[in-house]
């Protein structure tokens, strides 16, 4: 399409927040906005609790003021990769809100010209973003502000296209929310069916039993990293390639062959294999393997591989042991353990119903399972529409 660039300056008013000093910051008065409020394209204000005295607020950073209407986004600290979910619309139940140090907002100048949800949307296009990494400081996170926004220019529309546009985008956004939410509930559904059969861990009625002596192999990989090979044909499984409790085998890093014969016998991964995460900011995130994999191994310390008698522990019941009780991967406190042991996953006391019972849980779950592909397949297709819009919209 050609492009019909305008500069964003010369459409919408924007503003960077003041950079108030923490022995500013009180308990009452004024809520103050941070980039942490900005939670999956929605501002939020309920994570925080920080607050300006009202003589502040109304006196040196009236300026800062928000209006309803207002489009916040984060410029500091950020990463491109999520800079789409960092952004949001001031509402009225918000008010009074003030402006804070790593957020922007932008006002119209002229709401005949311009439609603000248009211009959100433009934000999260590849176009803005290309913008972004050519201007942005900061090698590892975003960090830009006004000087950069007055050097940017848009993708302009006249404004009955800008409303039919919104119009489309908003169409499909709230079709995804609905896919996500509707399989953010079938995952609530299984846990709360692991409840209702099988208690919790603290709660349960069966008898107890070491993990260690439920299983054939507990084990890790012994690399912090590994030496990478294109088109060696062997792969390894880290702690990244797991979410939603899935592996993700397309992400799977290529190695060498010598590092991958030195843990492959140890580490290999084979069909019913449970891992999961025992380090960092993921753990407890994990995942049931589906098939033998022959060329792909664990390298990883950061995950755990446990292949259990399947006599006595189906393997999809462990996993939902763990979902359902992340004290067995938390601190008392929820604050995330620096390093599972494997010696602490080995003396993790599991209750073990009858397995009759637990391949019956398994059942409940693959069913459920299927009716998750259904909406994740469905989700890919309105994701891809989406993306294909704001390629034709923006470029």
């Amino acid at each position: 399409m050609d492009k019909n660039e305008k500069y964003i300056n010369d459409y919408l008013f924007f503003q960077e927040g003041p950079g108030v000093r923490n022995y500013q910051y009180t308990t009452s008065g004024v809520k103050l906005l941070n980039v942490s409020n900005l939670v999956d394209g929605n501002l939020d204000l309920s994570n925080s609790n920080r607050y300006i005295s009202n003589e502040e607020a109304y006196g040196k950073y009236k300026h800062f003021l928000c209006d309803v209407g207002d489009l916040i986004i984060a410029s500091s600290g950020i990463k491109a990769d999520y800079f789409d979910k960092k952004m949001g619309f001031v509402k009225e139940e918000m008010l009074p809100l003030c402006m804070n140090t790593s957020t922007i907002r932008f006002k119209l100048l002229n709401e005949s010209d311009m439609n603000i949800k248009y211009f959100m949307y433009y934000l999260k296009s590849g176009h803005f973003r290309k913008q972004l990494e050519y201007n942005l400081t900061g090698s590892a996170q975003l960090n830009f502000g006004p000087s950069h926004l007055k050097k940017m220019k848009f993708i302009y529309h006249d404004i009955l296209k800008q409303k039919e546009i919104v119009e489309k985008l908003d169409s499909i956004s709230n079709m995804i929310k609905f896919k996500k939410e509707q399989l953010l509930k079938l995952d609530v559904l299984i846990k709360s069916q692991f409840v209702e059969m099988f208690g919790t861990n603290k709660k349960s009625k069966y008898p107890y039993e070491s993990l260690e002596n439920l299983t054939l192999k507990i084990t890790d990989g012994k690399h912090g990293g590994c030496k990478g090979e294109k088109n060696s044909g062997y792969y390894f499984v880290g702690a990244t390639e797991i979410y939603n409790n899935k592996i993700n085998y397309q992400t799977a890093k290529e190695i060498t062959k010598n590092d991958f014969e030195k843990d492959y016998k140890r580490c290999d991964l084979k069909n019913n294999d449970f891992v999961i995460v025992n380090t960092g900011a993921t753990i407890g995130k994990s995942a049931i393997v589906n098939s033998d994999l022959a060329d792909y191994t664990l390298l990883q310390k950061s995950v755990a591989l446990i292949r259990t008698k399947q006599e006595l522990i189906n393997p999809i019941y462990l996993k939902y042991c763990y979902d359902a009780n992340p004290d067995m991967y938390n601190k008392g406190n929820g604050c995330a353990r620096i390093n599972l042991l494997l010696s602490q996953i080995k003396e993790t006391m599991i209750p073990v119903p009858p397995i009759e019972l637990q391949n019956k849980f398994a059942q409940i779950v693959e069913q459920i399972d299927k009716q998750k592909f259904e909406f994740e397949k469905s989700l890919k297709k309105l994701e891809e529409l989406q993306a294909s819009l704001m390629q034709e919209y923006f470029g």
